[in-house]
Protein backbone atom coordinates (compact mmCIF):
# COMPACT_ATOMS: atom_id res chain seq x y z
CA UNK A 1 0.00 0.00 0.00
CA UNK A 2 2.58 2.78 -1.29
CA UNK A 3 0.11 4.92 -2.90
CA UNK A 4 -0.27 8.59 -1.53
CA UNK A 5 -3.83 9.78 -0.37
CA UNK A 6 -5.10 13.24 0.60
CA UNK A 7 -6.84 11.90 3.78
CA UNK A 8 -5.60 8.92 6.19
CA UNK A 9 -8.11 7.88 8.56
CA UNK A 10 -7.14 5.76 11.63
CA UNK A 11 -10.75 3.78 13.08
CA UNK A 12 -13.68 2.69 10.96
CA UNK A 13 -16.16 3.54 13.44
CA UNK A 14 -19.27 6.06 13.38
CA UNK A 15 -16.66 8.94 13.84
CA UNK A 16 -13.96 7.91 10.99
CA UNK A 17 -16.35 6.37 8.51
CA UNK A 18 -18.63 9.84 8.83
CA UNK A 19 -15.52 12.03 7.87
CA UNK A 20 -14.66 9.42 5.23
CA UNK A 21 -18.10 9.96 4.05
CA UNK A 22 -17.96 13.19 3.43
CA UNK A 23 -14.66 13.83 1.99
CA UNK A 24 -14.63 10.83 -0.14
CA UNK A 25 -18.22 12.86 -1.62
CA UNK A 26 -16.27 15.89 -2.23
CA UNK A 27 -13.38 14.60 -4.30
CA UNK A 28 -10.56 13.36 -2.02
CA UNK A 29 -8.70 10.80 -2.27
CA UNK A 30 -9.20 9.23 1.10
CA UNK A 31 -7.90 5.62 2.86
CA UNK A 32 -10.18 4.40 6.04
CA UNK A 33 -7.62 2.10 7.93
CA UNK A 34 -9.48 -0.83 10.51
CA UNK A 35 -7.65 -3.04 12.38
CA UNK A 36 -10.45 -5.27 12.48
CA UNK A 37 -10.83 -8.01 9.90
CA UNK A 38 -14.47 -7.43 9.63
CA UNK A 39 -15.81 -4.00 9.29
CA UNK A 40 -18.12 -3.24 12.89
CA UNK A 41 -16.22 -6.69 14.50
CA UNK A 42 -14.47 -3.72 16.85
CA UNK A 43 -16.94 -1.62 17.41
CA UNK A 44 -19.27 -2.60 20.75
CA UNK A 45 -21.86 -0.58 21.79
CA UNK A 46 -24.62 -1.03 24.14
CA UNK A 47 -27.16 -0.13 21.52
CA UNK A 48 -28.75 2.86 21.27
CA UNK A 49 -28.07 5.83 19.05
CA UNK A 50 -29.29 9.42 18.70
CA UNK A 51 -31.18 10.29 15.40
CA UNK A 52 -30.96 13.94 15.29
CA UNK A 53 -27.68 14.27 13.55
CA UNK A 54 -28.77 11.26 11.12
CA UNK A 55 -31.85 13.66 9.96
CA UNK A 56 -29.13 16.52 9.05
CA UNK A 57 -26.97 14.37 7.64
CA UNK A 58 -28.22 11.29 6.19
CA UNK A 59 -31.84 12.72 5.47
CA UNK A 60 -32.58 8.60 3.98
CA UNK A 61 -31.44 6.65 7.00
CA UNK A 62 -34.83 5.35 8.40
CA UNK A 63 -35.02 3.76 5.01
CA UNK A 64 -31.20 2.67 5.00
CA UNK A 65 -30.39 2.11 8.34
CA UNK A 66 -30.66 -1.07 9.96
CA UNK A 67 -32.63 0.27 12.80
CA UNK A 68 -34.00 -2.11 15.29
CA UNK A 69 -36.51 -0.85 17.31
CA UNK A 70 -38.11 2.90 17.80
CA UNK A 71 -37.87 4.06 21.46
CA UNK A 72 -40.67 4.17 22.84
CA UNK A 73 -39.88 3.88 26.78
CA UNK A 74 -37.42 5.60 29.06
CA UNK A 75 -36.69 3.25 32.46
CA UNK A 76 -34.92 3.87 35.29
CA UNK A 77 -34.60 1.28 37.80
CA UNK A 78 -33.13 1.28 41.18
CA UNK A 79 -32.13 -2.42 42.34
CA UNK A 80 -31.39 -4.27 45.29
CA UNK A 81 -30.59 -7.90 45.73
CA UNK A 82 -34.38 -8.75 45.59
CA UNK A 83 -35.99 -5.80 44.42
CA UNK A 84 -36.62 -2.89 42.43
CA UNK A 85 -37.82 0.80 41.74
CA UNK A 86 -39.07 1.68 38.59
CA UNK A 87 -39.50 5.49 37.19
CA UNK A 88 -40.72 4.98 33.32
CA UNK A 89 -41.27 7.43 31.00
CA UNK A 90 -43.94 6.98 28.38
CA UNK A 91 -44.84 9.24 24.94
CA UNK A 92 -46.72 8.27 22.09
CA UNK A 93 -45.79 11.17 19.77
CA UNK A 94 -42.97 12.46 17.87
CA UNK A 95 -40.83 11.46 21.23
CA UNK A 96 -41.38 8.27 19.37
CA UNK A 97 -38.18 9.08 16.73
CA UNK A 98 -35.81 10.50 19.02
CA UNK A 99 -33.78 7.54 19.40
CA UNK A 100 -33.46 3.85 17.75
CA UNK A 101 -31.62 0.59 19.39
CA UNK A 102 -29.40 -0.99 16.47
CA UNK A 103 -26.41 -3.13 16.83
CA UNK A 104 -23.53 -0.75 16.00
CA UNK A 105 -21.91 -3.35 14.03
CA UNK A 106 -24.40 -3.76 11.36
CA UNK A 107 -24.69 0.17 11.65
CA UNK A 108 -21.05 1.11 11.00
CA UNK A 109 -21.56 -1.68 7.99
CA UNK A 110 -24.41 0.33 6.53
CA UNK A 111 -22.30 3.42 7.41
CA UNK A 112 -18.54 1.41 5.65
CA UNK A 113 -21.18 1.18 2.03
CA UNK A 114 -22.09 4.47 2.37
CA UNK A 115 -18.01 5.80 2.31
CA UNK A 116 -16.96 3.57 0.00
CA UNK A 117 -20.28 4.26 -2.27
CA UNK A 118 -18.69 7.83 -2.64
CA UNK A 119 -15.50 6.67 -3.30
CA UNK A 120 -13.43 6.28 0.18
CA UNK A 121 -11.44 3.28 0.57
CA UNK A 122 -11.77 0.63 3.51
CA UNK A 123 -8.81 -1.40 4.36
CA UNK A 124 -9.42 -4.40 7.00
CA UNK A 125 -7.26 -5.61 8.71
CA UNK A 126 -4.84 -2.94 8.85
CA UNK A 127 -3.23 -2.30 12.45
CA UNK A 128 -1.71 1.56 12.26
CA UNK A 129 1.77 1.12 14.55
CA UNK A 130 2.43 4.87 14.39
CA UNK A 131 2.14 7.91 12.24
CA UNK A 132 5.23 9.53 9.88
CA UNK A 133 6.14 12.18 11.28
CA UNK A 134 8.61 14.78 9.66
CA UNK A 135 10.06 18.07 11.71
CA UNK A 136 7.11 18.00 13.71
CA UNK A 137 4.77 17.67 11.01
CA UNK A 138 2.31 14.68 10.29
CA UNK A 139 2.63 13.11 7.04
CA UNK A 140 0.91 10.00 6.85
CA UNK A 141 0.59 6.55 9.06
CA UNK A 142 3.09 3.37 9.29
CA UNK A 143 1.29 -0.08 9.84
CA UNK A 144 3.26 -2.73 9.90
CA UNK A 145 6.27 -2.95 7.28
CA UNK A 146 4.19 -0.25 4.90
CA UNK A 147 3.92 3.86 5.12
CA UNK A 148 1.26 5.57 3.77
CA UNK A 149 1.81 8.77 2.92
CA UNK A 150 -1.24 11.75 3.34
CA UNK A 151 -1.41 15.13 3.22
CA UNK A 152 -3.98 14.71 6.70
CA UNK A 153 -4.61 12.14 9.13
CA UNK A 154 -7.54 11.72 10.82
CA UNK A 155 -7.21 9.87 14.24
CA UNK A 156 -10.49 8.02 15.20
CA UNK A 157 -9.04 4.65 16.96
CA UNK A 158 -12.16 4.86 19.81
CA UNK A 159 -11.92 4.66 23.30
CA UNK A 160 -8.77 2.55 23.69
CA UNK A 161 -5.94 5.45 22.50
CA UNK A 162 -3.41 3.42 21.83
CA UNK A 163 -1.72 5.13 19.07
CA UNK A 164 -2.38 8.72 20.95
CA UNK A 165 -0.93 6.75 24.25
CA UNK A 166 2.58 5.62 22.25
CA UNK A 167 3.11 8.74 20.34
CA UNK A 168 2.33 10.77 23.43
CA UNK A 169 -0.25 12.92 21.81
CA UNK A 170 -2.71 13.02 25.04
CA UNK A 171 -2.70 12.89 28.83
CA UNK A 172 -2.03 9.36 30.53
CA UNK A 173 -5.51 7.88 31.10
CA UNK A 174 -5.68 7.29 34.63
CA UNK A 175 -8.23 4.35 36.15
CA UNK A 176 -10.97 6.16 37.75
CA UNK A 177 -11.57 8.08 34.10
CA UNK A 178 -12.00 4.34 32.45
CA UNK A 179 -14.91 2.09 32.69
CA UNK A 180 -14.98 -1.15 31.41
CA UNK A 181 -18.28 -2.48 30.22
CA UNK A 182 -19.65 -6.09 29.59
CA UNK A 183 -22.46 -6.52 27.36
CA UNK A 184 -24.59 -9.87 26.12
CA UNK A 185 -27.07 -10.15 23.67
CA UNK A 186 -29.93 -12.94 24.31
CA UNK A 187 -31.97 -14.24 21.46
CA UNK A 188 -35.93 -13.79 22.50
CA UNK A 189 -38.43 -13.65 20.07
CA UNK A 190 -40.12 -10.58 19.29
CA UNK A 191 -43.37 -11.43 20.51
CA UNK A 192 -42.33 -12.11 24.08
CA UNK A 193 -40.34 -9.00 23.89
CA UNK A 194 -43.42 -7.20 23.17
CA UNK A 195 -45.62 -8.62 26.01
CA UNK A 196 -43.01 -8.20 28.59
CA UNK A 197 -42.14 -5.11 27.57
CA UNK A 198 -45.98 -3.57 26.43
CA UNK A 199 -44.58 -1.97 23.13
CA UNK A 200 -45.30 -3.23 19.76
CA UNK A 201 -43.00 -4.55 16.69
CA UNK A 202 -40.99 -1.02 16.01
CA UNK A 203 -41.05 -0.05 19.28
CA UNK A 204 -38.58 -0.53 21.47
CA UNK A 205 -37.12 0.12 25.69
CA UNK A 206 -34.47 1.63 26.48
CA UNK A 207 -33.70 1.37 30.56
CA UNK A 208 -30.73 2.22 32.64
CA UNK A 209 -30.02 0.36 35.90
CA UNK A 210 -28.48 1.46 39.54
CA UNK A 211 -27.04 0.10 42.24
CA UNK A 212 -27.40 -3.95 42.32
CA UNK A 213 -26.09 -4.19 39.14
CA UNK A 214 -22.92 -3.09 40.14
CA UNK A 215 -23.01 -4.08 43.42
CA UNK A 216 -22.70 -1.08 44.76
CA UNK A 217 -19.51 -0.10 42.61
CA UNK A 218 -19.52 2.92 40.94
CA UNK A 219 -21.36 2.14 37.68
CA UNK A 220 -24.48 0.87 36.10
CA UNK A 221 -26.49 -2.02 34.21
CA UNK A 222 -27.99 -1.24 30.75
CA UNK A 223 -30.83 -2.72 28.66
CA UNK A 224 -31.84 -2.54 25.64
CA UNK A 225 -34.73 -4.25 23.19
CA UNK A 226 -33.85 -5.28 19.52
CA UNK A 227 -36.31 -7.07 17.00
CA UNK A 228 -35.52 -10.37 18.83
CA UNK A 229 -32.75 -9.95 20.69
CA UNK A 230 -32.27 -7.96 24.29
CA UNK A 231 -28.95 -6.61 25.10
CA UNK A 232 -28.04 -6.63 28.52
CA UNK A 233 -24.66 -5.23 30.00
CA UNK A 234 -22.95 -3.96 33.11
CA UNK A 235 -20.58 -0.86 33.20
CA UNK A 236 -18.15 -0.57 36.01
CA UNK A 237 -15.27 1.92 36.80
CA UNK A 238 -12.13 0.39 36.10
CA UNK A 239 -10.65 0.87 39.63
CA UNK A 240 -13.75 -0.34 41.32
CA UNK A 241 -13.17 -4.08 41.44
CA UNK A 242 -10.21 -4.24 43.23
CA UNK A 243 -11.40 -1.58 45.52
CA UNK A 244 -14.16 -3.41 46.58
CA UNK A 245 -12.66 -7.20 46.21
CA UNK A 246 -15.05 -8.47 43.50
CA UNK A 247 -14.44 -9.99 40.10
CA UNK A 248 -16.32 -8.36 37.16
CA UNK A 249 -17.66 -12.04 35.75
CA UNK A 250 -19.37 -12.10 39.24
CA UNK A 251 -21.03 -8.98 38.77
CA UNK A 252 -22.11 -9.69 35.75
CA UNK A 253 -23.37 -13.26 36.72
CA UNK A 254 -25.48 -11.68 39.56
CA UNK A 255 -27.14 -9.24 37.78
CA UNK A 256 -28.01 -11.66 34.54
CA UNK A 257 -30.12 -13.78 37.99
CA UNK A 258 -31.82 -10.74 39.54
CA UNK A 259 -35.08 -11.91 39.84
CA UNK A 260 -36.49 -8.62 37.18
CA UNK A 261 -34.00 -9.79 34.92
CA UNK A 262 -34.20 -13.61 35.41
CA UNK A 263 -38.29 -13.09 34.61
CA UNK A 264 -37.44 -10.54 31.14
CA UNK A 265 -34.87 -13.14 30.61
CA UNK A 266 -36.75 -16.06 30.64
CA UNK A 267 -37.20 -18.58 27.07
CA UNK A 268 -34.31 -16.59 26.27
CA UNK A 269 -30.72 -17.77 25.21
CA UNK A 270 -27.33 -15.82 24.71
CA UNK A 271 -26.05 -15.31 21.65
CA UNK A 272 -22.77 -13.17 22.36
CA UNK A 273 -20.69 -11.69 24.61
CA UNK A 274 -18.12 -8.94 24.28
CA UNK A 275 -16.21 -6.44 26.50
CA UNK A 276 -15.20 -2.77 26.04
CA UNK A 277 -13.34 0.27 27.57
CA UNK A 278 -15.58 3.62 27.97
CA UNK A 279 -14.19 6.58 28.92
CA UNK A 280 -15.75 8.74 30.98
CA UNK A 281 -13.43 11.78 31.78
CA UNK A 282 -14.96 13.87 29.53
CA UNK A 283 -13.30 15.41 26.05
CA UNK A 284 -9.89 15.98 25.83
CA UNK A 285 -8.44 19.70 26.01
CA UNK A 286 -8.19 21.54 22.47
CA UNK A 287 -4.33 21.50 22.42
CA UNK A 288 -4.28 17.38 21.70
CA UNK A 289 -7.25 17.36 19.54
CA UNK A 290 -5.38 19.43 17.05
CA UNK A 291 -1.70 19.25 15.39
CA UNK A 292 -0.16 19.75 12.09
CA UNK A 293 -1.27 17.34 9.52
CA UNK A 294 -3.55 15.61 12.04
CA UNK A 295 -7.12 15.73 13.77
CA UNK A 296 -8.77 13.32 17.04
CA UNK A 297 -12.50 12.66 16.26
CA UNK A 298 -15.00 10.64 18.37
CA UNK A 299 -14.24 8.66 21.31
CA UNK A 300 -10.53 8.69 21.33
CA UNK A 301 -10.81 12.57 21.77
CA UNK A 302 -13.23 11.64 24.68
CA UNK A 303 -17.25 12.62 22.81
CA UNK A 304 -18.68 10.65 24.82
CA UNK A 305 -21.04 11.26 27.59
CA UNK A 306 -23.17 9.89 30.62
CA UNK A 307 -25.30 11.86 32.90
CA UNK A 308 -26.65 9.28 34.56
CA UNK A 309 -29.88 9.28 32.90
CA UNK A 310 -28.39 9.48 29.11
CA UNK A 311 -25.72 7.44 28.10
CA UNK A 312 -24.77 9.34 24.72
CA UNK A 313 -21.48 8.71 22.37
CA UNK A 314 -22.64 8.02 18.15
CA UNK A 315 -24.45 11.46 17.48
CA UNK A 316 -20.91 12.67 18.62
CA UNK A 317 -18.83 10.95 16.75
CA UNK A 318 -21.11 11.66 13.82
CA UNK A 319 -20.62 15.11 14.27
CA UNK A 320 -17.30 15.36 15.23
CA UNK A 321 -16.48 13.38 11.99
CA UNK A 322 -18.64 15.73 9.85
CA UNK A 323 -16.70 18.90 11.27
CA UNK A 324 -13.20 17.24 10.78
CA UNK A 325 -14.06 16.26 7.18
CA UNK A 326 -15.17 20.20 6.26
CA UNK A 327 -12.22 21.65 8.10
CA UNK A 328 -9.96 19.52 5.92
CA UNK A 329 -11.56 19.79 2.61
CA UNK A 330 -11.78 23.93 3.36
CA UNK A 331 -7.67 23.43 4.48
CA UNK A 332 -7.09 21.60 1.58
CA UNK A 333 -8.69 24.08 -0.54
CA UNK A 334 -6.07 26.34 0.60
CA UNK A 335 -3.25 23.86 0.41
CA UNK A 336 -2.40 24.13 3.97
CA UNK A 337 -2.10 21.33 6.55
CA UNK A 338 -0.64 23.11 9.93
CA UNK A 339 -2.44 23.44 12.77
CA UNK A 340 -2.98 26.90 12.72
CA UNK A 341 -5.57 26.00 9.60
CA UNK A 342 -6.65 22.74 11.60
CA UNK A 343 -7.49 24.36 14.40
CA UNK A 344 -10.91 25.57 12.95
CA UNK A 345 -11.88 22.24 13.90
CA UNK A 346 -11.93 23.49 17.50
CA UNK A 347 -13.51 26.69 16.31
CA UNK A 348 -16.53 24.57 14.69
CA UNK A 349 -16.72 22.18 17.40
CA UNK A 350 -17.19 25.17 20.24
CA UNK A 351 -20.47 26.26 18.20
CA UNK A 352 -21.47 22.66 18.03
CA UNK A 353 -23.83 20.51 20.25
CA UNK A 354 -20.45 18.45 20.64
CA UNK A 355 -18.85 21.05 22.84
CA UNK A 356 -21.81 22.40 24.29
CA UNK A 357 -23.27 19.46 26.12
CA UNK A 358 -20.75 18.20 27.22
CA UNK A 359 -19.17 21.45 28.90
CA UNK A 360 -23.33 21.69 29.85
CA UNK A 361 -22.18 18.49 32.13
CA UNK A 362 -18.47 18.43 32.50
CA UNK A 363 -19.33 17.84 36.49
CA UNK A 364 -21.17 14.79 36.11
CA UNK A 365 -18.55 12.45 36.44
CA UNK A 366 -17.02 14.10 39.68
CA UNK A 367 -21.19 13.86 40.85
CA UNK A 368 -21.42 9.96 39.59
CA UNK A 369 -18.47 9.35 41.41
CA UNK A 370 -20.56 9.43 44.70
CA UNK A 371 -21.08 6.49 46.18
CA UNK A 372 -24.44 6.76 47.89
CA UNK A 373 -25.81 6.66 44.42
CA UNK A 374 -24.93 3.03 44.09
CA UNK A 375 -25.21 2.02 47.44
CA UNK A 376 -27.12 3.95 49.76
CA UNK A 377 -29.97 5.31 47.29
CA UNK A 378 -31.33 2.03 46.06
CA UNK A 379 -31.69 0.84 49.38
CA UNK A 380 -32.96 3.42 50.90
CA UNK A 381 -36.13 4.05 47.76
CA UNK A 382 -36.44 -0.16 47.98
CA UNK A 383 -36.77 0.00 51.83
CA UNK A 384 -39.09 3.02 51.70
CA UNK A 385 -41.67 1.59 49.14
CA UNK A 386 -41.36 -1.84 51.07
CA UNK A 387 -42.69 -0.13 54.03
CA UNK A 388 -45.02 2.50 53.15
CA UNK A 389 -46.81 -0.50 50.99
CA UNK A 390 -47.28 -2.86 53.95
CA UNK A 391 -50.70 -2.84 55.22
CA UNK A 392 -50.38 -4.19 59.17
CA UNK A 393 -52.87 -2.31 60.99
CA UNK A 394 -50.69 0.40 61.48
CA UNK A 395 -50.19 3.62 60.14
CA UNK A 396 -47.76 4.23 57.44
CA UNK A 397 -47.46 8.05 56.83
CA UNK A 398 -44.98 8.97 54.03
CA UNK A 399 -42.88 11.89 56.09
CA UNK A 400 -42.22 9.53 59.08
CA UNK A 401 -41.81 6.18 56.69
CA UNK A 402 -38.88 8.36 54.81
CA UNK A 403 -37.16 9.22 57.95
CA UNK A 404 -37.09 5.73 59.67
CA UNK A 405 -35.59 4.65 56.64
CA UNK A 406 -33.29 7.02 56.12
CA UNK A 407 -32.50 6.77 60.22
CA UNK A 408 -31.44 2.96 59.30
CA UNK A 409 -29.20 3.75 56.83
CA UNK A 410 -27.49 6.52 58.60
CA UNK A 411 -28.61 9.29 55.77
CA UNK A 412 -29.38 12.94 57.18
CA UNK A 413 -32.18 14.74 55.61
CA UNK A 414 -29.43 17.48 55.14
CA UNK A 415 -27.16 14.81 53.98
CA UNK A 416 -29.93 13.81 51.07
CA UNK A 417 -30.89 17.48 50.36
CA UNK A 418 -27.08 18.07 49.50
CA UNK A 419 -26.84 14.89 46.83
CA UNK A 420 -30.26 16.35 45.39
CA UNK A 421 -29.03 19.79 44.89
CA UNK A 422 -25.21 18.22 43.68
CA UNK A 423 -27.62 16.22 40.75
CA UNK A 424 -29.52 18.96 40.16
CA UNK A 425 -26.58 21.16 39.40
CA UNK A 426 -24.38 18.54 37.58
CA UNK A 427 -27.26 16.84 35.25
Amino acid sequence: MSEKFDVAIVGAGPSGLTAGYFLAKNGLDVVILEKGSVLGSKNIYGGRIYSHVLNRYFPEFKKEAPIERWVRKEQLYFMTKDSAVKLEFFADDGFLEESFTAHLTKFVQWLGKKAEDTGALIANGVRVDSLIIDNGNVKGVIAGEDKLEADYVIIAEGANTVLLDNLNLKPITRPEEVALGVKEVFRLDSEKINERFGVSDDEGVAALLVGYPSFGAIGGGFLYTMKNEITLGVVVRLDEPAREGIKMYDIVENFRMHPVIRRILKDSYMIEYSAHFVVERGKLPGKYLVGNGYLVVGAAAGFELNTGLVVRGVDFAIESGKIAADTILKAHEEGDNSKIALSKYLDALKESFVFRELEAFKKAPKFLSNKRIYNDYPELLNSFFRELLTVDGNPRRIYSTLRKVMKKRKLSLFRVMMDGLGAVRSI
